[in-house]
């Protein structure tokens, strides 16, 4: 599945409709392959279409307006986890006949031993599978598709802050992905941290389920950090192939013994299998370590900042869209003599912005800190451009004496404003913004007009309870601009990232 612009630019729920729809149908099509003799990859290839259905529905829950039941869910959570028996031994299987050749000629009846009750196993399997996984999926995914398929009541107005577009309402679900990823990494205590890298591995398939359909995206392409993942995925998917493994071995082990009791007890043969399984642990135990090894050198740590910047710069693209295709944004200025009490509770976000001096690549860059966490961009292009950690370690300190700290508030009973707080100076500044070449005009108020409505002469409406605070105009005083201010030194602030 791939979103072209028309999906991303376009309203969110739509777009979130067809997401879930395109994954419910890779899920009923691998589902299908599943009954079609000699199809080898079929159940990895199901359960891996339930995974990514699962993490779009987790992801786009708000936008989906209720398709998505608890009950839908709940069947596919338990139709994934029937699969899982067969899928292990499956695995097994490849594993243990890839491993003959590295054993000793006494010791491979020892893994035919083993190789015959995986077999068993993954019969087993496969009959839950079919028996239990694919009924559950018979009934939950048509309901499903009808549910998704079918259109959403439109609403009068979207609430205030609402994402405008499936890119915008994508980002949110994404950065915390990224989030989640980051902490489960440095959550790794050691190569004994089951619990942690268990954590990691299903962090890392989620956070790639929800890239994949951003590869080739103009703008957000995330091509370079889905790859990543994969790489991840490989040597986490090694580690807990390994560590099935050996413990499958560790009871083979205890069943072996069981057997050659109940042999000797009959009078027959005295055939020992523990050498060859001791062998065939051996193996599977340094699978672990060799998984575990290449954790540790390119996965861990500050190992795991090249791919997590790779993540963060789709999800700032996917912020900064619509300053891909915009026009330049001019704005409307006015000085205030304190922050207006109608500012409590509104949207906030803190922006410390830096300028880069001559030299060094001259532009500006900025940082951004909400409730979604920190990002940062760099300004270029009559636009916004994601900027990477380690480019943003490497021009933040030549900012230095050049920055500005500022909190903006978007109050919803000023619709089309926005009010700068300076934190590293006394500062205060509303601000209407308008794309184009041309400042929009600050709305009179007029009879009849209400707070939150169009002001007459045209531009964003100045509400009557903001008139008293407002000092002048400072649109064409370049010493109220943000780059002129950065140069200057600040008063009782701070400053710096």
């Amino acid at each position: 599945m791939r979103l072209d612009d028309e999906l991303l630019d376009g309203p969110p729920a739509p777009g979130a409709r067809v997401m879930a729809l395109a994954r419910a149908a890779e899920v009923e099509a691998a589902a299908a392959r599943l009954l079609v003799p000699g199809q080898g990859e079929a159940l990895h290839d199901l359960r891996v279409a339930l995974r990514r259905l699962r993490a779009t529905l987790d992801a786009l829950e708000p936008l989906l307006g209720g398709a998505a039941t608890e009950k839908q869910r709940r069947r596919l959570r338990r139709a994934a986890g029937r699969t899982g028996q067969a899928r292990d031994a499956e695995v097994l299987g490849a594993w243990l006949a890839g491993a003959r050749e590295r054993l000793q000629a006494p010791y491979r009846g020892a893994l035919d031993w083993v190789a015959d009750r995986v077999e068993r196993a993954q019969q087993r399997g496969a009959a839950a599978v079919a028996a239990r996984a694919l009924p559950k999926l018979s009934k939950a995914l048509p309901r499903l598709s009808r549910r998704l398929a079918r259109a959403a009541p439109q609403a009068a107005a979207p609430p205030p802050g609402a994402p405008a577009t499936l890119a915008a309402a994508l980002a949110p679900p994404l950065r915390a992905r990224v989030a989640a990823l980051r902490e489960a990494l440095r959550g790794v205590a050691g190569a004994d941290d089951e619990a942690a890298l268990h954590r990691a591995r299903l962090e890392a398939k989620r956070l790639r389920y929800l890239l994949e359909p951003l590869r080739g995206a103009t703008g957000a392409d995330a091509t370079s950090a889905v790859e990543a993942l994969r790489g991840l995925q490989e040597v986490l998917g090694e580690w807990h192939d390994g560590l099935v493994a050996h413990r499958a071995l560790e009871a083979a082990l205890v069943e072996a013994a069981a057997e050659r009791t109940r042999w000797r007890g009959r009078g027959a043969g005295d055939a020992d299998l523990r050498p060859g399984l001791v062998a065939l642990g051996r193996l599977a135990a340094r699978r672990v370590e060799d998984a575990w090894a290449l954790l540790e050198a390119h996965h861990l740590g500050p190992q795991a900042t090249p791919l997590l910047d790779l993540a963060y710069v789709v999800v700032g693209a996917l912020e900064a869209r619509r300053g891909w295709q915009d026009q330049p944004v001019v704005e409307r200025r006015l000085l205030l003599t304190g922050l207006p009490a109608e500012a409590a509770g509104a949207a906030v976000e803190e922006l410390e912005q830096g300028w880069v001096p001559e030299g060094g690549g001259r532009g500006r860059v900025v940082v951004v800190r909400d409730a979604g966490g920190e990002r940062a961009y760099r300004a270029g292009g009559g636009g916004l451009a994601p900027l990477s950690r380690g480019d943003l370690e490497a021009l933040w300190p030549l900012t230095e004496g050049r920055r500005v700290v500022k909190r903006c508030h978007r109050p919803i009973a000023l619709p089309g404003w926005r009010l700068d707080e300076y934190l590293d100076r006394r500062l205060v500044l509303a601000v209407a913004e308008a794309p184009g070449g041309q400042a929009p005009a600050v709305g009179v108020p007029v009879a009849g007009d209400e707070a939150g409505e169009a002001g007459g002469a045209g531009g964003p409406f100045l509400p009557a309870w903001l008139e008293p605070l407002v000092v002048r105009d400072v649109t064409d005083e370049r010493g109220y601009a943000d780059e002129v201010l950065a140069r200057r030194a600040p008063r009782g602030g701070r400053q710096g990232a």
